[in-house]
């Protein structure tokens, strides 16, 4: 059986090695000493404490409630022996991986990642602590949402898209989901309105997807519209021969 004094050596080695570790998060609670939620750790019979401003070094995370029985890396940040807890950070474990991770991205590795918080637009998805954006556009090849399928805590296979200017993540999945469908350009005709979400804004008009493949470029002129938005749409030209559809965005959805 493990001493405790020798425990404690070990979590104060792995502190001063800054060793990026793993534990199942058991409970989520408001501490009232610390007066902060915190994710407590099972550690080898040892107390592990992570407060709400160590779970994420990128997002303010309102809730901790999804993070029960969630597997979270962590590195140790303090040994407190006189009240048995070992103060973890899953903040500065991200920090660690990050670097890694985008290089194994940028390399081609695709990675199982977990949906972590799901958006309107999309996704957070995590890969070892490491937190990127999956939106609903790089995730299907029609308007399908990911919260039409997937929930949080489910797996989905990524790839790296792009890096943003501020070092965000981007991901597209490895295969994009297509549901089945009977849409294409020959489903289409003038004056119909049509379902599409919103994948492009330019200058000289919005691109909205209307069927797999299929983007209808609509006229600029509505207000307040954004990506990845569900838009009702007005057929206004169809050309079968080269494959273009016109339209005019009506509402958002």
């Amino acid at each position: 059986m493990v001493k405790l004094d020798d425990l404690y050596k070990k979590y104060e080695k792995y502190k001063s090695e800054q060793k990026v570790l793993k534990s199942v998060v058991k409970i989520v609670q408001y501490d009232e000493a610390l007066k902060t939620d915190v994710l407590i750790l099972d550690l080898e019979g040892l107390k592990g404490v992570i407060m709400k401003k160590d779970v994420d070094y990128e997002l303010k995370i309102k809730s901790l409630v999804n993070f029960v029985g969630r597997e979270v890396s962590f590195v140790v940040k303090d040994v407190d022996r006189n009240n048995g807890v070992i103060y973890c950070s899953r903040a500065e474990a991200q920090k660690i991986t990050k670097d890694d991770i985008i290089r194994r991205l940028n390399d081609g590795e695709a990675f199982d990642a977990q949906i972590v918080n799901i958006l309107k637009y999309g996704a957070y998805v995590e890969i070892d602590g490491v937190t990127g954006l999956l939106k609903n556009t790089d995730f299907a090849e029609d308007y399908t949402a990911i919260s039409e399928l997937l929930s949080i805590g489910d797996i989905v296979k990524v790839k790296m898209k792009k890096l943003s200017a501020n070092g965000n993540i981007l991901f597209e999945a490895v295969k994009k989901y297509k549901s089945p469908t009977i849409m294409d350009i020959n489903s289409f005709e003038k004056n119909q309105i049509v379902l599409g979400v919103v994948r492009n804004i330019q200058p000289f008009g919005i691109f909205v997807q209307i069927a797999p493949n299929l983007d209808a470029l609509c006229s600029p002129d509505i207000a307040e519209i954004e990506e990845d938005m569900k838009v009702s749409v007005r057929i206004t030209k169809v050309d079968k021969a080269a494959g273009r559809v016109r339209g005019k965005i009506l509402n958002i959805l």
